[in-house]
């Protein structure tokens, strides 16, 4: 999430923030105690939780606590060039997640994902910092679960709740409150259904989206249909989020149509994921209202398994919503996944093997058919061992004026990650 190093050429500073917020810094004494408030907040809340579970187990039960409690520590280490000085930058970003899910009766569950971020880097003074900055709840969800501890020249610190929510299930329906992701897409890369966790596919960090705070009810029947309705409130009545998904099997696919509404978007949309012979097919299709503009989307795409250790995935995506606005884009984190992409058509593609049970390679590339330019992502992942996994990576960008990809420097990244 927070790891992201900006591909594209920032603003010469960031957008206007919904409301004033100062962050905090070693040398703030009031952000500073605020800081500390929100951490001793955070922590009785995490250990309150914890103690009421206690409370109402026994002895036996307490012992299970790695069943309801587990995370990860990463270390994330990437390497570029500023967009603007073109001198070498570089960051370091730890992240400590602790992830409690406890069962608190039959149908009752709960999932409180706290993170700690610690990011070293040398560019906080650059305008590629600007949308790092921007990728925090404050800007992209209601609640805002998500503090600044220190914001200075080479140290950029903060602590959060990355899901928080509360799920009932039964055997025909499940009910989530809460701080949780939507994921209402089917493609791998540009997806024009998935509305309210919308990942950037050059994003380092991709599957860290940000949580949605929202009311989701999910209702399903033994004839392989079902229906999804969500409420998520937003800062004013006018950015108020509703969602209405109706699913049913065809054959071998699986069909989705949707009507919502997201902050000032309207969409209603279609989709269907299934197989052709062996080849697995997928699709969506969406009309959008935002404002005084309306436009359509489309996104096609095929994938195919050669055998237990080979993988091609291959898509396209039109996007009516892109006005070739690159400064906009580039500059705003909302924009940017409002409008999703710069450029109206985009091919994608990967293609994964694994090399050994424990050693994969895998390379993924978008091309931008208007603008002539393209990204390219090599990665090779390697599991250590049980619990822990390393992988390193680039990106690699050939870029034209005015293009999709344009003034976006070359990017190399390696990665640990332990699990517990």
């Amino acid at each position: 999430m927070m790891a992201r190093l900006s591909r594209r050429k920032m603003l010469s500073s960031p957008p206007e923030p919904r409301s004033p917020r100062t962050p905090t810094t070693a040398f703030d004494w009031d952000a500073g105690t605020q800081g500390r408030r929100s951490a001793k907040l955070l922590t009785r809340i995490l250990f309150t939780t914890l103690f009421i579970f206690f409370l109402q187990t026994n002895n036996t039960q307490a012992a299970g606590l790695t069943e309801v409690l587990s995370g990860y520590y990463k270390i994330l280490s990437a390497f570029s060039k500023s967009s603007t000085t073109k001198e070498g930058i570089f960051y370091a970003l730890q992240r400590l997640r602790l992830e409690f899910t406890p069962k608190l009766t039959k149908n009752l569950e709960a999932n409180f994902t706290y993170d700690h971020e610690l990011m070293l880097n040398d560019f906080s003074n650059t305008p590629d910092f600007n949308f790092i900055r921007q990728k925090n709840q404050r800007t992209l969800a209601w609640f805002d679960a998500d503090k600044v501890i220190t914001d200075t020249k080479h140290i950029y610190e903060r602590h959060l709740l990355h899901r928080a929510f509360l799920k009932f299930g039964s055997p025909h329906s499940r009910v989530t409150f809460g701080k949780q992701l939507i994921d209402w897409g089917k493609m791998r890369f540009y997806s024009p259904l998935d509305l309210f966790n919308q990942p950037l596919p050059s994003d380092i960090e991709a599957d860290e989206r940000v949580g949605f705070d929202a009311l989701n009810v999910e209702l399903s029947s033994n004839n392989f249909s079902g229906m999804n309705i969500l409420y998520g409130p937003g800062r004013t009545n006018a950015q108020d989020s509703y969602g209405l998904k109706f699913n049913k099997k065809l054959g071998t696919y699986d069909t989705t149509l949707i009507a919502a509404k997201h902050i000032k978007e309207k969409v209603l949309g279609f989709g269907f994921d299934g197989y052709l012979w062996n080849t697995g097919l997928r699709g969506e299709f969406t009309y959008t209202r935002a404002g005084k503009e309306r436009y359509p989307r489309a996104s096609l795409g095929l994938d195919h398994t050669f055998s237990s250790e080979t993988n091609i995935i291959l898509e396209y995506f039109y996007n009516g919503a892109a006005n070739n606005n690159f400064s906009a884009f580039s500059g705003s984190i909302l924009e940017s996944r409002e409008r999703l992409s710069s450029k109206k058509n985009l091919v994608s593609a990967s293609i994964s093997r694994k090399l050994t049970p424990l050693f994969k390679a895998q390379l993924a590339a978008i091309y931008d058919i208007n603008g002539k330019s393209a990204f390219v992502n090599p990665e090779l992942s390697y599991n250590i061992k049980e619990n822990l996994d390393a992988k390193a990576g680039a990106q690699l960008f050939a870029e034209t004026p005015g293009s999709e990809f344009q003034d976006s420097n070359n990017l190399y990244y390696c990665e640990l990650k332990l699990f517990f």
